[in-house]
Formats: C-alpha cells, sequence, structure tokens
C-alpha cells in the first residue's frame, strides 16, 4: 500500500486585520456569543484559516478568508489590529472545497415560502429532485429547496452575474436565518435529515463552489451568505491558546511579534505539546 502524504506543518502568522478578506458573511447568531467567549477566555483558540490572494506577491498581501468568519468579524468588533491566522496553499492537496446545506427546524414551511415567492430576480419552480440538481450543477439554479417530506422547489436566478446571484442567495437565505433554527448538513435525503434533524421541515441545497469563485468574492467583496461553503482542510491547526494580548497589541512592530509567535510554536513542539491526529474524529466538546 502507497504511503499517504502528511500535511505540512501549520504555518502560523499574525497578519493585519486590514489584509484579511472574508468571501462570506459572518452569521451574527454566532458571532455575537462568541465576542463574549474570547473576552472572557484571554486566549485565541483556533486561528482561522486564509489563502494569498496573488502567490506572486511576498509584501503587502492580501488573504482570503477561507474559514474562519466569525472569529474574523469578532476580532474586528474588539478593535485588534492583528490577527493570528493559519496561511494555506488554496492548490494543494489538502485542501477540499465542499457545500453545507442549510436544515430549517422549529419553523413550518409555509412561513418561509411566501417570502420566497417574493424574492428579487428569483423565478420559483416545482420540479422533482433530479431535474433540480441537474438544473444546480448548470448553475441554472443558485439553489433549490426540498420541503420535507416530499416536494421541491427549483429557484431560477435571471443572471448569471456573479454579483447579483450572491445577493439573491444572500437575500434567500436572510427569508429564514433569523425565523428558523438553522443547521448545516452535507446531504438532502429525507430519512437522513429527519433522523439527526426531528424537527426540520426543509431543507436548502446549494451549488458546488470552485476555489476561483471563492478568491473572486473575496477579493470583489461580493460575499456568499454565512454557512455554504465548507473547507476540508487536513493539517488544520486547532486549539492553540496563544495568548489573546498579542493580537490586541498596538505598539510592537508586526515583525517582532511574529519572531515571537514563531519561538513559542517552536517551544511548543520541543515540549511535545502539539500532536497530530491522522485519523477522522468525532469531537463532542467543541
Amino acid at each position: 500500500m502507497a504511503k499517504r502524504n502528511l500535511p505540512p506543518i501549520p504555518d502560523l502568522r499574525l497578519v493585519p486585520v486590514s489584509d484579511v478578506l472574508p468571501h462570506e458573511e459572518h452569521d451574527a447568531q454566532r458571532s455575537a456569543p462568541l465576542v463574549k467567549r474570547i473576552k472572557e477566555s484571554n486566549v485565541w483558540l483556533n486561528p482561522p484559516v486564509v489563502a494569498p490572494l496573488d502567490l506572486q506577491l511576498e509584501e503587502n498581501q492580501s488573504f482570503a478568508l477561507l474559514d474562519g468568519a466569525n472569529r474574523y468579524h469578532c476580532v474586528r468588533e474588539l478593535g485588534y489590529p492583528h490577527i493570528l491566522v493559519q496561511v494555506v496553499n488554496y492548490k494543494s492537496e489538502f485542501i477540499q472545497l465542499e457545500t453545507w446545506n442549510h436544515v430549517l427546524s422549529d419553523v413550518h414551511a409555509d412561513e418561509i415560502l411566501p417570502k420566497i415567492y417574493k424574492l428579487r430576480g428569483i423565478h420559483p419552480e416545482h420540479s422533482d429532485t433530479l431535474t433540480a440538481q441537474s438544473a444546480l450543477a448548470r448553475r441554472e439554479a443558485i439553489a433549490y429547496v426540498r420541503v420535507l417530506p416530499d416536494w421541491v422547489l427549483m429557484l431560477i436566478a435571471d443572471t448569471q452575474d456573479i454579483r447579483e446571484r450572491n445577493a439573491s442567495l444572500r437575500e434567500l437565505v436572510n427569508t429564514y436565518k433569523s425565523v428558523a433554527r438553522l443547521d448545516r448538513i452535507t446531504g438532502d435525503e429525507p430519512e437522513q435529515v429527519k433522523k439527526v434533524h426531528p424537527g426540520a421541515s426543509m431543507v436548502i441545497i446549494f451549488p458546488r463552489y470552485e476555489p476561483a469563485e471563492i478568491l473572486v468574492a473575496a477579493r470583489d467583496r461580493i460575499h456568499l451568505p454565512p454557512g455554504i461553503s465548507r473547507h476540508i482542510i487536513q493539517g488544520r491547526a486547532l486549539r492553540l491558546n496563544y495568548p489573546l494580548q498579542e493580537l490586541a497589541d498596538a505598539e510592537t512592530d508586526l515583525q517582532i511579534k511574529n519572531e515571537k509567535l514563531q519561538k513559542w510554536v517552536h517551544q511548543r513542539f520541543a515540549t511535545r505539546n502539539v500532536r497530530f491526529y491522522e485519523e477522522s474524529m468525532f469531537i463532542y466538546d467543541d
């Protein structure tokens, strides 16, 4: 059996908050309590993951935020000048881009569907699942809705312009994000959805994206709604417990702060405080 390549040691850096560009909106329901938890903990736990927008540049680099929009928003809310991130190569074999679907619970479909029918630039059409999946794959549809258990509504957009389509997606998510319990799921089969989310009434299924679309959304600030893109990152750095004051420090030069960070990282490895798990896991205290 061929030996599998292992991901590189995480590239951890402190970078100016202004140099990080999110590709999606933050989730206000998650970010509001997160600000409080971060301040109370006094440590930076899980660094957001970013990718350089231009691999040719070495200075004055901007980064697309792949994962961690809520933590990024918290740092901006706290007014910190720098953010500790994990920098990855978006073309690496260890980065995989998938899509989350949205499961809506604790709300009846009749409360959401009239709002969807009124959305500008979107034409809802009743469909079967296979037709909706095909239209989504061809990007004729921007999403489709599975009203549990047995019928499908396909959402056809007026335009192929990415700015307008992303705006339509944000309006779609706005129809339900404040009135329903929203969970993320990778599939949409009714039996599996009901097994995990017994109170579910609807599932919103989104298209698969390419990395270039994520980078353009970040660069041009044409954000996706929160919780659609899903980056699977092998070799993810978690539970750093790095002192939060290092992010808040606006007096020390950034280069000096990064030198201090690298010394801290090397010390953690030297004292065997870093552990790499190659196998997949379910973590129950996250």
